[in-house]
């Protein structure tokens, strides 16, 4: 039980109040993670949502909608879509 609790540890999710026990950035070391290893995507300023029940992370878009968070590896990408997931097209603001 003791080297369970040493493989944990609690992290704030990004833009967010939430404070979550999640895995050391060890076990992600050079792969893309909601947690460690964030890319610079256009959702970055968005607050970042675990769906337990989906065993998934979600970024809570300005209208208060839940998109994928792009570094989820979860291929389940399913939501209810406002569009503000798509990315800008290149040369415009968001």
């Amino acid at each position: 039980m003791e080297e369970e609790e040493e493989e944990q540890v609690k992290h704030r999710l990004e833009n967010s109040p939430v404070l979550m026990v999640v895995h050391r950035s060890k076990v992600c070391e050079g792969l893309p993670c909601t947690i460690h290893n964030r890319s610079d995507h256009h959702m970055r300023s968005w607050a970042q949502y675990y769906r337990s029940d989906r065993g998934m992370m979600e970024r809570i878009c300005p209208h208060g909608i839940g998109h994928p968070d792009p570094d989820d590896p979860t291929e389940d990408r399913i939501h209810g879509c406002d569009g503000c997931c798509k990315p800008p097209a290149k040369g415009t603001s968001e």
